[in-house]
């Protein structure tokens, strides 16, 4: 049987484990965690800045199309185009700024950044083209307006679709992040509920068996010694128990042995000299 010692080393190693192991896997999910949670707001700030551009996109475009739908009215023109040049500033600011050294967009992303930026200014050459040449009166009339800007708007469509498709994305990425956060949580909630557990279990284990099994020996050991000393040599100590308690009861056996002994050797020294005083009357 394990010692005493032995049983509360184990019991307090097993203790000591499940608490590194929360602490382990706090510190690795917590910082998996935040990087997710940085994965997300990413993913999302890039979404709304791409989603900028696209609505901006689409404004450039119904103006365009304002524009030449009034194409024979100059002051409508004019109202159109002022507003097709300001939204056309705020995209390339936008652009700019995704192209930026201080922009924490990937290589891949600024990549498509570019593909955008070439299909925005191939839009707007076209677009300057056909004005001039409406604002000339060598275009008359919405139809051919349309059917000259036409090969403009197709370079546009990169821009259009592309914003629209990487919107898409970015909130596709956002919404992985999240649900891969999320399964850490339930992870760790759960690992934790089971350590927890564990070691409950284990402290219950300890409560209701290491003290009864140093309690109940030496409860026994009180009242072979009470025994003995009231002169009851006769019961054997029970010999049982961790290895200290059972090297403490052999002790105490070995000592009523020797008391036993001791007192038979008193009460065979008595009888002779009890036989020796009636001897010597006689």
């Amino acid at each position: 049987m394990l010692s005493v010692r032995n049983k509360l080393t184990i019991v307090f190693a097993l203790l000591i484990a499940i608490l590194f192991a929360q602490f382990g896997l706090v510190y690795y999910f917590s910082g998996k965690s935040a990087l997710l949670i940085e994965q997300a707001i990413d993913a999302n700030d890039a979404s709304n800045a791409v989603g900028r551009l696209a609505i901006e996109g689409q404004k450039l475009r119904r103006y365009e199309k304002e524009y030449f739908i009034y194409a024979d009215n100059p002051k409508k023109r004019e109202k159109y185009s002022s507003e097709w040049d300001e939204s056309y500033a705020k995209l390339k600011e936008e652009l700019a700024l995704l192209l930026s050294h201080e922009s924490n967009w990937s290589k891949s992303d600024k990549a498509k950044a570019e593909t955008w930026d070439d299909s925005l200014n191939a839009y707007a050459r076209g677009f300057h083209k056909v004005e001039a040449a409406v604002t000339s009166g060598f275009i008359q009339g919405t139809l051919d307006s349309n059917k000259a800007i036409q090969e403009a708007k197709n370079h546009f469509q990169v821009f259009l679709k592309g914003t629209a498709a990487e919107v898409d994305s970015k909130l596709r990425q956002a919404r992985r992040a999240s649900t891969q956060l999320q399964d850490n949580f339930a992870t760790v909630r759960n690992v934790l509920i089971v350590l927890s557990f564990t070691g409950l279990l284990i402290g219950a284990v300890i409560l209701f068996t290491v003290p009864g099994s140093i309690a109940r020996p030496i409860t026994e050991l009180t009242e072979s010694v009470t025994d003995i000393s009231k002169g009851n040599i006769t019961r054997p100590v029970s010999v049982r128990g961790t290895h200290e308690v059972k090297a403490l009861a052999e002790s105490v056996e070995r000592l009523r042995v020797a008391v036993k002994g001791l007192m038979t050797r008193i009460g065979n020294l008595q009888k002779k000299q009890s036989e020796a005083k009636r001897q010597s009357f006689a």
